[in-house]
């Protein structure tokens, strides 16, 4: 059996802007802008991103301090 490595695993665009809560529109603009997770073109209508650069651009958002 071939162990698939998890960082590599891909998510579809519409769970991505689910799990991140923001909208298709907003989260394309974010990666248009170079901005936000590297996406893929999995077919002609649809797009992903690898779950270990999802991860890595979460922790990448973290702030140094809480904001009130």
């Amino acid at each position: 059996m071939v162990q698939i490595d998890p960082a590599r695993a891909v998510v579809r665009f519409p769970d991505v802007c689910r799990e991140l809560g923001l909208s298709a529109t907003t989260l394309r603009r974010i990666c248009r802008e170079g901005k936000g997770p590297p996406l893929l073109q999995l077919s002609e209508r649809r797009s992903g991103v690898r779950r270990g650069d999802l991860d890595a651009w979460v922790e990448s958002r973290k702030l140094d301090h809480p904001q009130s």
